[in-house]
């Protein structure tokens, strides 16, 4: 009896230590990854999100009869699916770093419909932008805290494309300026299609 009760205590404080310990059960694979970086790289699931659910707000915008453009439509959509994807290898390596995945709101977009595709696209651009600071003051966190593989992670996985969709968003402005509205878009549409 006296001998099961002992097993019970030592038991029961197995538990009680691990409970104390918290749902950080990998906390032997978090070496060199704070806890801003985990928070920071949560945040930025959530900016992966919202831009992805503007993208799929502008697709059904001009996927609609009335706007017909449906090559901006596929454009917007394989940007949305871009963010999604994003979002999920972020997901992915915080669960290989042993950090825990925090998912908040997705706020929606701030309209709902545009003036113009070309509207859209500079909406579409700033998001970008806003990403890719965002982005940025992830990686100086992690240089900070001395995380090599998370400013490796950032820089190969995020960096480039980033600067590649500014890039390619910045020339459909410039082609959507000098075509102009009506036909001109009309145009731009088709080759986007």
């Amino acid at each position: 009896m006296a001998r099961f009760s002992l097993l019970s205590a030592i038991l029961l404080h197995l538990v009680v230590v691990s409970m104390q310990q918290g749902d950080d059960e990998t906390l032997d694979i978090r070496q060199r990854f704070g806890s801003s970086s985990v928070s920071m790289i949560n945040d930025q699931i959530q900016n992966e999100f919202n831009a992805m659910y503007l993208y799929e707000s502008m697709a059904s915008y001009f996927g609609r009869p009335s706007v017909g453009l449906p090559g901006f439509k596929k454009f917007l959509k394989k940007a949305a699916n871009k963010e999604r994807e994003r979002a999920h290898k972020l997901i992915d390596y915080l669960n290989m770093r042993g950090g825990h995945v925090r998912l908040k709101p997705i706020t929606p977009p701030s309209k709902f419909e545009w003036f113009s595709a070309l509207d859209a696209a500079e909406t579409a651009l700033g998001a970008e932008k806003n990403i890719t600071q965002e982005l940025y003051r992830l990686r100086d966190r992690a240089d900070m805290e001395s995380d090599p593989h998370l400013v490796d992670f950032i820089e190969s996985e995020f960096l480039t494309e980033q600067v590649t969709s500014i890039r390619d968003l910045r020339e459909l402005i410039a082609r959507l300026n000098k075509a102009g509205s009506g036909l001109g878009e009309l145009i731009l549409d088709k080759e986007l299609n």
